[in-house]
């Protein structure tokens, strides 16, 4: 299957490139582009053995080395930045090369062995600092025997309002990325230079970053470095140091490196790692609790095997830019050829296939896949359409591939040679061929005419890819939705959900669907080809919302009776937790690992938030979380009355000890009495056991449902967190109210800073009886130990300024324990309640106060001391000391003041 995908996916290319190359008014003039194009390989092949001579010489010894300086401007420029690159080349007198370019006949920024790149910002505020090479030092050479130096050199200025100019993320763009790319095979034992020095210099921006290649010395306003053989090098600079002020404190720069500070591997390992969490955690433990236990060590390795596939897909088509398999318009487009098969199609199919299995008892049959494989039929309309403009029938290759692959899957496997389980899923296996080898010829969307020719861009044209987007966006509702209606409500709901869908997204006016699918650029609504991150982010919404649209209907149609969990709960609080962290991701979309965007704090959120609900609800409690789940309403307040009473008891032997020392010295009571007295206390049981079953039982008591069923509690937590949440909503709202439109991504826009708080408490009340800690503000805490975490790792690199991300870590700090304390105290009075019990009578607050407000305070006093030495060091003062300082004196810190170089 996968070569015949390849092989398709390269024909339907090939014929793409045909009709791009051959149709529209450009055609008449392909004489003259020929001529251009002989002329550019007949280029090609001159410095092609301009350098095979190069490289003949194994004796010629070559280095270089790149110094670049970032400076701040001053007087008429003082609002503007000038970078200036120099290049020196080391030669021996003998090489064939020192000969050229003493008589000028090669240019040395023709044979530099690297690509620099420097990028401020993103969209408008991007600005690649360098212009073209120019003319710099003359060629040198001291003697005949003394090496030869050439030079080249570039330079620019550049304007950047830090003030005004922000990223997409909402930060500044004070922060200057430095991108140093090898080129292939110029570097190393067998390249044309021996090694490469880089010097980066920044007086007033502190080299705050360096990645990549080896490290000689590091400053602050220095590094020195030898570039790799091969990939790349990035050197992140701070913001601008303020006027007045020293070098950045080391507090001051980690604060900048974890906003600013780009790396595609931790891009790439961010990614990852939500992958492998997600699979680990939820996955994997869905497949084993689901699959029949003859199966499911096969299934196990499914589900392994699927989460690879998805983390390999991925790293494939966000990798890079660089060195593509394929040129012309597809080599950008043909990277996300693997993760439209995977992502979109084939993965739906499987859990398609898996949930028919666990629902029905047997594998699905043809009837149950044909919504997947009937609206795969319209793929024929692309394929019409560019056999017409490549005039070639070479188009129709996928569906004729597709069909005999299906065919000799199921002629393969009805002949039982691959065993029993092969013959069962024969039909599942043909419809993944088929889908799979169309998702990678039509499937990947039509070549990008538009470029080409205006004309060819028409409504042909534009219908053809939305029915591409049609049917890729169809398979992912499809396969989930209706067996998820059918496992709920039964069979006979399947068809009218895929009737449903069908409806919502053909009808011609459904610009909340067909927008939020097909939107790419701001250009006209149409995908033209599928790009990597257009294929990595479009199919996140619809994945979030099955995902959580499925998770909340089982834990409705499972958890409304008293004392019953679905047997998936923890895959379903699992799932809704990691769905409430996601809608950040969904919301930032994936990129490129190279790009200037981040979103790796995003996918570190993602995975601690897989690993952590997974440790919230651990496996080895499950019997005693189903006993206290199930306690009856009686049972309940039975137990809270005992706790009631032991309580009092504690009370009394406190107030007794404390009595009884004034009778005892008065005489008044006897040793005697003083022991009958306290063993009516219940210090020591019938067998002089101590009281230790204070603890247990107040675990037993408040570790119930209080008699109400797991879809109440749930509602109840999620309702709290809700009001408690609203003010930080009215808050944070507004500031989005000019942006938020209509289509879905604003609506998960909204869902990610604010909604996502109903589904902790959901967490909360659903699954209470089995969450970690054993009173309801020791669950509660354990949920703040691992939405902490996750909230905090989704504020990294977002390009905040340090003041911004330190203010932005004492609020979500603050913010989280107030929220999940008060829930812990309010569950807690809510069951003492439920046993017609004041809290008071439970909750001392004379201990409250001795213990919990202490503790609360130290801990919001200590998260405010940090916040406000973070502020107070990197916050730059807008003014100067007290006007009592005299002129001239240094400041305590040392530096001298901004008002000082005025007098």
């Amino acid at each position: 299957m996968v070569l015949a995908s390849v092989a398709v996916h390269l024909q339907w290319v090939r014929t793409a490139e045909r009709a791009y190359a051959g149709a529209g008014p450009h055609a008449g003039s392909a004489a003259d582009s020929q001529d251009n194009v002989d002329d550019a390989k007949a280029g090609e092949r001159a410095k092609a053995a301009v350098e095979k001579r190069y490289r003949a010489e194994g004796s010629a010894r070559r280095t270089g080395a790149t110094t670049l300086r970032i400076v701040e401007g001053s007087g008429t420029k003082a609002d503007q930045w000038h970078a200036a690159a120099k290049h020196r080349l080391v030669l021996d007198p003998d090489d064939p090369m020192t000969g050229d370019l003493r008589r000028g006949a090669e240019n040395p920024a023709d044979w530099l062995p690297l690509e620099l790149g420097i990028t401020t910002g993103d969209g408008e505020c991007a600005t690649s600092a360098l212009g073209a090479y120019k003319a710099a030092e003359p060629f040198k050479q001291n003697g005949p025997k003394k090496p030869a130096y050439a030079y080249a050199r570039a330079d620019r200025w550049w304007l950047t309002n830090f003030d005004q100019c922000e990223t997409p993320t909402g930060g500044p763009a004070a922060n200057v990325f430095i991108t140093l790319k090898v080129k292939k095979g110029l570097l190393g034992d067998k390249g044309l230079y021996d090694h490469w020095n880089v010097t980066v210099e920044s007086p007033d921006q502190p080299v705050i970053a360096v990645e990549g290649g080896t490290t000689l010395r590091q400053s602050a306003a220095r590094a020195e470095l030898i570039l790799p053989a091969k990939g790349k090098v990035y050197v992140s600079l701070g913001a601008p140091r303020s006027a007045g002020t020293g070098s950045m404190s080391n507090l001051a720069t980690l604060g900048s490196v974890l906003q600013s500070y780009r790396s595609p591997n931790r891009e790439a390992a961010g990614l990852l790692l939500a992958v492998a969490a997600v699979t680990c955690s939820l996955a994997v433990p869905f497949v084993r609790r689901w699959a029949p236990l003859a199966t499911r060590t096969r299934w196990t390795a499914v589900a392994v095997t699927g989460g690879a596939l998805t983390g390999a897909t991925f790293m494939y088509a966000l990798a890079g830019t660089d060195e593509q398999p394929w040129n012309g318009w597809w080599e950008y487009a043909g990277r996300g050829m693997p993760l439209v098969v995977w992502w979109w199609v084939v993965l739906p199919l499987l859990l398609a296939a898996f949930g028919a299995r666990i629902s029905g008892g047997r594998p699905p049959r043809v009837g149950q896949l044909l919504p997947l494989l009937l609206p795969s039929l319209l793929l024929a309309w692309p394929v019409v359409l560019l056999a017409e403009r490549a005039r070639s029938a070479l188009a129709a290759v996928p569906f004729v591939v597709a069909a005999a692959s299906a065919g000799l899957v199921v002629h393969v496997l009805r002949r039982r040679l691959l065993g029993p389980a092969g013959h069962r899923w024969a039909a599942t296996a043909a419809a993944g061929v088929w889908l799979a080898i169309l998702a990678a010829g039509p499937g990947t969307g039509l070549p990008d005419m538009w470029a080409a020719s205006p004309n060819l861009f028409d409504q042909d044209a534009e219908l053809a890819n939305q029915v591409v987007m049609g049917f890729l966006s169809w398979c992912w509702p499809v396969a989930l939705w209706p067996v998820l209606a059918s496992f709920v409500w039964g069979r006979w709901v399947a068809p009218t959900v895929v009737l449903f869908l069908w409806w919502a997204l053909s009808v011609p006016d459904a610009d909340v669907v067909g927008h939020a699918w097909t939107k790419v650029t701001d250009g006209p609504w149409i995908l033209l080809g599928i790009y990597p991150t257009v294929a990595a982010n479009l199919p996140l919404v619809i994945v979030e919302t099955t995902v959580l649209g499925g998770a909340l209907l089982l834990a409705w149609q499972q958890g409304r009776a008293h004392g019953v969990w679905p047997v998936h709960v923890r895959t379903v609080v699992g799932a809704l937790g990691v769905a409430a962290v996601a809608s950040q991701l969904t919301r930032l979309g994936f990129s490129m690992f190279d790009s200037y965007e981040q979103t790796s704090g995003a996918c570190f959120a993602v995975g601690i938030a897989a690993l952590g609900f997974a440790w919230l609800l651990p496996p080895a409690a499950e019997s005693r979380a189903l006993r206290l789940h199930s306690t009856r309403a009686p049972t309940h307040n039975r137990l809270v009355h005992a706790l009631l009473k032991d309580e009092t008891l504690a009370a009394g032997r406190r107030e007794f000890l404390s009595s009884s020392r004034t009778a005892l010295a008065a005489g008044d009571l006897t040793a005697r009495q003083w022991s009958t007295r306290w063993h009516a206390l219940g210090a020591l049981g019938a067998r002089a056991t101590a009281p230790h079953r204070s603890v247990a039982l107040r675990a037993a008591a408040l570790g119930t449902s209080g008699g109400r069923s797991a879809w109440r509690n749930g509602v109840a937590a999620a309702v709290l967190l809700t009001g408690l949440t609203l003010p930080w909503l009215l808050y944070t709202l507004p500031s989005r109210l000019t942006e938020i439109g209509y289509d879905l991504s604003d609506i998960v826009d909204v869902w990610a800073n604010a909604l996502r708080w109903s589904l902790y408490g959901f967490v909360y009340g659903y699954a209470y009886s089995w969450l970690r800690g054993g009173t309801p503000i020791g669950k509660a805490l354990c949920l703040l130990a691992v939405v902490l975490p996750a909230e905090l790792a989704e504020l990294l690199y977002q390009d905040l300024e340090p003041g911004r991300f330190g203010i932005s870590l004492l609020l979500t700090a603050g913010n989280c324990l107030a929220v999940f304390l008060v829930l812990g105290l309010y569950w807690e009075a809510r069951l003492v309640r439920a046993a017609g019990l004041r809290w008071g009578q439970i909750r001392n607050f004379r201990s409250l106060s001795a213990t919990a407000v202490p503790a609360t305070t130290v801990l919001v006093a200590a998260a405010t001391a940090l916040a406000t030495a973070m502020v107070g060091v990197w916050v730059s003062p807008e003014a100067g000391p007290d006007s009592n300082t005299p002129t001239g004196q240094s400041s305590v810190s040392g530096s001298p003041t901004p008002g000082a170089e005025g007098h």
